[in-house]
């Protein structure tokens, strides 16, 4: 079905089923002009360290994402701000406990971006930890 799908929209005329235009492949954010991410950034020594989501023990990158991405819009958005700050600072501290503060910052990008050579990301502070 796919290969006669791609045949087919070779040819001009529509898919049949959209195996070769799929959006999970071709445009995974359905083709947002923007998306926004939460991330958090370490401060070691007077030096501030984009944190990225890599597998420790404990966690998974993706458990990073969601976890960071979660509390953070909880933060950005006032829902019990005190208490998923503390939530937030102990999962900081489980997982990279080598930085002596963290800071929550909301990252703006273009998904039409992702893969680019250069892709502009704009930041906005939202709280330190």
């Amino acid at each position: 079905m796919s290969l006669t799908s791609l045949a087919i929209k070779e040819k001009g005329y529509n898919e049949i089923y959209p195996f070769a235009s799929w959006k999970l492949f071709t445009v995974p954010s359905g083709g947002e002009a923007s998306g926004e991410r939460y991330k958090l950034y370490g401060i070691n020594h007077g030096d501030t360290i984009r944190i990225l989501n890599t597998p420790v023990k404990s966690y998974e990158a993706n458990d990073e994402e969601f976890i960071v991405n979660t509390y953070g819009g909880k933060i950005d958005h006032n829902e019990d701000k005190k208490g998923n700050m503390k939530k937030l600072l102990i999962f900081a501290k489980d997982t990279r406990p080598e930085f002596q503060e963290y800071l929550l910052y909301k990252e703006t990008y273009s998904p039409r971006e992702i893969g680019e050579k250069k892709m502009k990301i704009d930041k906005k502070i939202i709280t330190r930890l």
